[in-house]
């Protein structure tokens, strides 16, 4: 079984982790987007391929999670909203198992002893002690990890612990 963290959004991220505990990521990237008149929308097509490229869709389990009820912006809430929709959609129409998991449920198991709004610096330390040898960079010419994608390699894992 491979476990698939989709941290939702426009700066969001996919990791896609084996049900073996402590192997490396077996793949991973940052939300595919494309150019809408002055913004930007999720690449739906960019998601349906990187999903396809994991291998028969029987053998995926999907954690995508959702978007929040309140954000500082309409526009971003909004597109969050989008975003979450258009992967959701794939999802279903190729039968792919998957669980919609709010931030606080896989963060209260992954992110014990965080303290409140310092979830983003907690999490990367999680994410580095669980596998030491991934940067969690973008691309080489990054110089700081991507939050998209510790979030979704946590999300991920919290499938995989909980057996989902």
């Amino acid at each position: 079984m491979i476990y698939i963290g989709i941290d939702n959004g426009l700066s969001g991220a996919m990791v896609a982790i084996s049900d073996v505990a402590g192997t490396a990521p077996i793949a991973m990237t940052v939300m595919p987007i494309r150019a809408l008149g002055k913004g930007n929308e999720v690449d739906a097509a960019g998601v349906h391929e990187w999903l396809s490229g994991l291998g028969p869709w029987d053998q995926q389990c999907v954690l995508l999670e959702t978007p929040g009820k309140f954000s500082p912006g309409v526009m971003a809430l909004t597109s969050m909203w989008d975003s979450y929709g258009s992967i959701r959609s794939i999802l279903e129409c190729h039968n792919i198992r998957h669980h919609r998991i709010p931030p606080a449920q896989w963060q209260k198991v992954m992110l014990v002893g965080c303290a409140t709004g310092n979830t983003k610096p907690f999490a990367l330390s999680v994410a580095r002690r669980l596998w030491p040898h991934e940067t969690w960079l973008p691309s080489t010419r990054h110089r700081t990890a991507h939050d998209g994608l510790v979030d979704a390699a946590l999300i991920a894992e919290y499938g995989r612990r909980k057996q989902l």
